[in-house]
């Protein structure tokens, strides 16, 4: 395991050739008929596509920078899971183990070849389901951000205290959803964002039903234990956390139990750790990427 700490740096710069560039915007369906919306873009290259996962209602938007400091010398790929963003409200089927499905309909259509995942939050457990339910056989390497594997039922034992503050959460999004949702990403957060940003996100996370958003809550985190996953897990993997995450010691551990895993600490950053400090993540995850075996360094 490789530690890394990186200190506060500045946002990036706008302006460039990379931040003017614009992905196009797909819908793909399953065969289910679940319609999953997705941003692409980047260039065509022999280094494996990078698809991203956002976090509980967030959409792929969340993750344009990082699309744009990777898309000059790769393919990249962001997609809004089932019931959130622009994809279609699944009445059913809203847990990691449905939206893991979901993913490994779309990956063929996205590239013939292994891909990178990067998920963050809710994103892990995602990705967690699809090693479980598919294996690795699609996967060059994985990037899990900021998000310990769910115990499930075992949450209550295992940590009681932060399964009860998870319920009473549940109880105030269900009686005030809007005012729920601003204050989740107030959370997420170290650095400050604008008011019509932030305005934006919140508009986005609403999509969601809350109904649907509290059903995902309950299968993404106390439903079923993931944390067995670890031993099925032989692609090379990037674990990000923030330095003053609340899963930082958990996470610590993910990296001991992934042979090989690489851990980056960054601070300076909240739960969202590529929205507050985009360039320090850019940078750990394209040293990681360019460190894929068959991968040259740009």
């Amino acid at each position: 395991m490789a530690c890394i700490l990186l200190a506060p740096m500045p946002a990036l710069a706008t302006g460039t050739r990379s931040s003017e560039r614009i992905f196009a915007s797909a819908f793909a369906q399953t065969s289910e008929g679940v319609t999953i919306h997705y941003l692409h873009g980047g260039k065509e290259s022999p280094h494996p596509t990078v698809v991203f996962v956002p976090g509980w209602t967030w959409s792929a938007s969340i993750w344009t920078e990082q699309m744009r400091a990777l898309a000059d010398s790769r393919r990249v790929v962001a997609i809004d899971p089932r019931s959130q963003g622009e994809s279609s409200q699944a009445p059913s089927g809203n847990t990691p183990e449905a939206r893991a499905d979901d993913l490994h309909a779309l990956l063929p259509k996205f590239s013939e070849s292994p891909v990178v995942l990067v998920g963050w939050s809710q994103g892990v457990q995602d990705i967690a389901a699809y090693i479980e339910r598919h294996g690795t056989g699609r996967i060059a390497g994985l990037v899990l951000v900021d998000s310990a594997l769910a115990a499930g039922p075992a949450s209550f034992t295992v940590d009681p205290e932060g399964t009860n503050l998870l319920l009473r959460r549940i109880s105030l999004y269900a009686h005030y959803p809007s005012e729920y949702l601003a204050g989740m990403i107030d959370a997420s957060l170290a650095q400050p964002m604008s008011a019509d940003r932030k305005s934006s996100l919140v508009r986005a996370s609403a999509k969601t039903p809350t109904d649907t958003g509290i059903a995902m809550l309950v299968s993404d985190l106390l439903t079923t234990d993931r944390r067995g996953v670890v031993g099925k897990i032989d692609r090379p993997t990037l674990i990000v956390a923030a330095e003053n995450s609340g899963e930082i010691e958990a996470l610590r551990q993910m990296a001991r139990d992934i042979p090989g895993a690489q851990l980056s600490v960054i601070s300076g950053a909240g739960h969202a750790v590529f929205v507050d400090q985009p360039v320090h993540f850019s940078e750990a995850l394209a040293r990681f990427l360019d460190d894929l075996p068959g991968t040259k360094p740009r």
